[in-house]
């Protein structure tokens, strides 16, 4: 406990500099005092009303015809802008602390949001193996609904508060990715409210201009009000593989051929400790247990995930046998491994029996609790970034990371991106007929130098990170902080498409551009002078 209590408020000690007060120095290195006994019960009950309701909600008859009016009243708002004349562009009202991106929204008003209230599963059709679902029908439904039918997703991202719109029209991913693409890859169709206030419905093959401009689109093209997802049937537990590694040379080497083979396994993941320590996950579904290996990995007394996978460095390879949605969540209870930096002693057994029960925080709440100090902090001295890079590139990205960041644990992803038409922001290499194999680095933690008590510019590590990727074909997620110019967004994606339906559907001004919504805003907290004078906003 005392090991990972020092980790954290070196972290968060090392964050405060002359600009704050020794208030605010208290208020972050013990933020705990507050997550502890305010943020979690609060988290808890708002979990609690949320169950209730879609069990209620599933048990209605009448949520497609609410359906139908909450659509109606959406257009009718679209409408009254218009009427209205010179307004800003429109974007959802959802409130800013509502959203699990560490950025700062600062562009919505009265005068140019549209109330969009619309969290319901629709309909289920297991002869089209497709679920009919809201924008804001989060991953904890569905697979509460969809798992006791033997349906799932194809891709589940790990964190049961991300939104079905939220990945659709920003970016998701999750462990069956190399097998599947990125979550936009499972959408089957999308409705779609466009800037002239009518209602499309978009395929691969109506309105595919439409439904391939979408993802990573950030609500730039309409507002989405209706998903039809791809499900799949699926077995109740998966036997899960560890694999470690002790160097990157030979980690990236397993990584990609797994990921890579013929008959790849349902799931593959990495985790990187260090450098040259980690750990490969792999799982496939399976119909029970064949031995005695069972982890209900779910239990709120069971140790945090990654800390799990960490200690198969130190025991050797070994397998397991884990239940479905309790590997789908696997890393939600510890927010991956951010959790350390919130509550330094969540992982110790004595926290796991009495409170774990309550965990996680919710990102919304700590968003909406957080005061300047410690916003100041996430955005200046932490590293919440992922980019997709070609998986040919895996070992010299890792390399770059390491000295860019030195943030650890990192995560690692292999995804599909197909080739579609028409080609949508991402693309794989001119060469490539059907798809390419890229891979999500993510990096979630204080960096080294900031453990340290060293000097740490974010805005320049983000920017380094940001050509890096363009000089090697990479997409940064676009939730996180980005310091990417309008000429340097439009080098990272192909924007032809994008710009052509923005005309053609109406969009151009009436809804407000992707770059204008993802870029740092002016003025926000923790500007770096120096970077400030020489960086276009």
């Amino acid at each position: 406990m005392g090991a990972a209590l020092l980790l954290g408020t070196r972290a968060l000690s090392g964050v405060m500099g002359t600009h704050t007060t020794k208030l605010a120095d208290i208020l972050v290195r013990y933020r705990w005092l507050f997550v502890v006994p305010v943020v979690l019960p609060l988290s808890l009950a708002f979990n609690l009303f949320w169950a209730l309701r879609g069990f209620y909600q599933r048990g209605w008859r009448g949520a497609p015809e609410a359906h139908e009016r909450r659509v109606s009243g959406i257009q009718a708002q679209v409408r009254d802008w218009r009427v209205a004349g010179t307004r800003p562009p429109l974007c959802t009202a959802r409130k800013p602390w509502m959203s699990v991106s560490p950025r700062v929204a600062r562009y919505k008003a009265r005068d140019n949001t549209v109330r969009v209230a619309l969290y319901d599963i629709l309909a289920l059709d297991t002869e089209r193996c497709v679920v009919r679902v809201e924008p804001g029908v989060s991953i904890g439904q569905l697979t509460r609904y969809l798992i006791p039918k033997g349906w799932t997703l194809p891709i589940v991202p790990e964190l049961d508060d991300l939104t079905v719109g939220g990945l659709l029209l920003g970016y998701g991913i999750e462990a069956s990715s190399h097998r599947y693409g990125l979550f936009a890859d499972i959408v089957e169709a999308c409705e779609v409210v466009i800037g002239d206030a009518t209602l499309v419905r978009a395929t691969r093959l109506q309105h595919a201009d439409l439904f391939r401009a979408l993802p990573w689109s950030y609500g730039a093209l309409g507002i989405l009000v209706a998903v039809e997802l791809r499900i799949i049937r699926c077995k109740p537990w998966v036997h899960v593989r560890y694999l470690p590694a002790y160097r990157l040379d030979d980690a990236c080497e397993s990584f990609t051929r797994i990921a890579c083979r013929d008959h790849p396994p349902e799931f593959v993941e990495g985790i990187l400790y260090g450098r040259d320590r980690g750990v490969i996950i792999t799982g496939d579904f399976v119909d029970g247990p064949e031995d005695a290996k069972v982890n209900a990995i779910g239990r709120w007394f069971k140790p945090w995930f990654y800390k799990h996978c960490e200690s198969f460095v130190e025991r050797g390879a070994g397998d397991e046998y884990i239940p479905l949605r309790q590997y789908y969540r696997r890393h939600t209870r510890s927010i991956f491994w951010e959790g350390e930096l919130i509550i330094p002693f969540g992982n110790h057994p004595v926290f796991r029996y009495l409170l774990g029960w309550m965990m996680p925080p919710k990102i919304a709440f700590l968003k909406l609790t957080q005061s300047e100090a410690i916003r100041a902090y996430y955005e200046n001295k932490h590293v919440c970034q992922e980019v997709l890079m070609p998986i040919a590139d895996l070992e010299n990205s890792v390399e770059f990371f390491h000295g860019n960041f030195e943030c650890y644990p990192l995560w690692l992803c292999p995804h599909r991106i197909h080739r579609t038409e028409p080609q949508g922001l991402l693309k794989p290499d001119e060469g490539v007929e059907d798809y390419e194999m890229f891979v999500d680095i993510g990096a979630w933690y204080a960096p080294g130098s900031v453990l340290r008590g060293e000097p740490y510019d974010s805005r320049r590590a983000v920017r380094t990170m940001q050509d890096y990727a363009i000089s090697h074909r990479g997409y940064q997620c676009l939730y996180a902080v980005t310091e990417l110019t309008r000429e340097e967004f439009r080098r990272m994606f192909d924007c032809r498409l994008y710009d052509d339906v923005r005309q053609k559907y109406h969009a151009q001004g009436v809804f407000m551009d992707a770059y204008d919504k993802v870029k740092r805003p002016s003025g926000a907290a923790g500007t770096s002078p120096a970077l400030e004078s020489t960086t276009p906003s």
